[in-house]
């Protein structure tokens, strides 16, 4: 498409891609004023809201309701089964796809959005082609997400090798899988697949449970985990993977420095690659979306957010906070982004969570450390909840006293961290955790009492 071309449209402000980052992107441009356009392929919502997050958190709760049936009978409850029906699974979360997805597209609508349906590539600077038509914007933001890449050993063509999305596809539960990796995701598919009956390895070649977490809540969950129904294999690389001659896969693992081969009917990756095909970056020069702190690319008035920067691993509460970010920064403001407050989580049950600095991280980065652990089990909530394993961790500086740390492994980890969160970005102190009235009986109040910990006046621990 030549500079000859007409112009279709002119905007203060083009995103391309509508997943969490471009839609956080269009409607802060919106609020802030500008004129929107937000341009998306085929799925309002993205890869989050259609082929992971709200999939994959639908089926981590179907787990957790499943065990919740284990302690039941305690509680007085009879007769409750206990068995995941896949196919009821699935229609519920056609039915939240889709309600979700409508509800976003009816959403951006409603804050005044253009929304242009196609394929959105550059074409030159501050332009941007949607099918035959040509648009030009001041400023554009790229949101484009990944896509699914490919895993290097030999055999990772074969049709048994497959990604998690092609799981979501085919509605299928395998009777046999080996699990690639053992970050967030690859452990929630794990455990979901082991409920549904599927016999499950997990292969790593990190050495632990949730690599970018702190150690501790990795080694935790491993403890947590000893009576699930899935083998583990970490310090493992897979060597190749060939047809079984009886169906399946023969995957040969590298483990310990020996070589065993297993039979498996699936093999499941979560390799995934920014997603810049066919987006145009040569005409504007570019061969990838490198971004400084304020989300800008090399090139002026280009701007780029979430998986397709390279951030990974796959946060969409990261990429909203980029969009936000992205979209004031393209129209005048001076915000930078900073990822050590963008918690990571695991649906997994036990849930995980973390945000800021790890105690490794901490003592990496110089100064004194000093942390705080409260054990979960010993208090009433837990008890209630049947939770006999579980942590809540602080890092702080033990110098001037300030948190640079919190992490959680228990039920409900996911929503404790918000307010970890929030300590971290008002910047508080732990003696600020430490004194902070927190309700109980609940999981939260954990929070307070690991930050007394680490300051040596515990109340309710030995």
């Amino acid at each position: 498409m030549g500079s000859e071309e007409t112009v279709s449209e002119s905007y203060d402000l083009m995103v391309i891609g509508a997943g969490p980052g471009g839609v956080a992107a269009a409607v802060r441009g919106r609020q802030l004023g500008a004129k929107t356009a937000l341009v998306e392929a085929a799925h309002w919502g993205g890869f989050c809201l259609n082929r992971a997050c709200v999939p994959t958190k639908l089926f981590a709760a179907a787990v957790e309701r499943r065990r919740g049936l284990a302690t039941a009978a305690r509680m007085g409850l009879r007769d409750v089964g206990g068995e995941i029906d896949p196919g009821a699974l699935w229609a519920l979360k056609e039915e939240l796809v889709s309600y979700f997805a409508q509800g976003t597209e009816g959403l951006l609508k409603a804050k005044g959005v253009s929304l242009l349906t196609g394929r959105g590539r550059l074409s030159g600077p501050g332009r941007v082609a949607v099918g035959e038509s040509l648009y030009e914007a001041n400023a554009v933001i790229l949101a484009v997400g990944a896509a699914w890449g490919r895993p290097d050993f030999p055999g990772a063509g074969l049709a048994g090798v497959v990604h998690p999305g092609r799981l979501i596809e085919e509605a299928d539960i395998p009777a046999s899988a080996l699990v690639l990796g053992a970050g967030p995701w690859a452990l929630e598919w794990a455990q979901f697949l082991a409920a549904c009956g599927c016999r499950v390895t997990v292969a790593a070649r990190e050495r632990g449970l949730l690599p970018g977490f702190d150690p501790e809540i990795g080694q935790r969950l491993r403890n947590a985990w000893k009576n699930e129904p899935i083998a583990f294999l970490t310090g493992c690389r897979v060597v190749r993977a060939e047809e079984h001659p009886e169906g399946g896969l023969a995957v040969t693992l590298s483990v310990k420095d020996r070589e065993e081969t297993r039979r498996f009917e699936r093999a499941i990756h979560f390799e995934r690659r920014p997603g810049l095909e066919g987006l145009g970056l040569e005409s504007v020069g570019l061969k990838d979306l490198r971004v400084n702190e304020r989300l800008a690319t090399a090139v002026p008035g280009l701007w780029a957010v979430g998986d397709a920067t390279g951030c990974f691993p796959d946060l969409s509460h990261g990429a909203t906070a980029m969009g936000v970010i992205a979209a004031e920064n393209a129209l005048g403001a001076h915000r930078a982004y900073d990822p050590r407050r963008v918690p990571r989580i695991a649906f997994t049950s036990p849930q995980a969570a973390s945000v800021g600095l790890s105690e490794e991280e901490a003592e990496e980065a110089g100064g004194e450390v000093i942390t705080g652990t409260a054990a979960i089990a010993a208090g009433p909530m837990a008890m209630i909840q049947g939770a006999a394993h579980g942590v809540v961790k602080v890092v702080g500086d033990k110098r001037y006293g300030e948190l640079l740390g919190v992490h959680v492994l228990s039920p409900f980890a996911t929503e404790i961290i918000g307010a970890g969160v929030l300590a971290l970005q008002m910047e508080a102190t732990l003696e600020e955790l430490a004194d902070a009235a927190l309700p109980h009986p609940t999981i939260a109040e954990s929070l307070a009492e690991a930050a007394r910990e680490a300051l040596g006046r515990t109340l309710f621990l030995p």
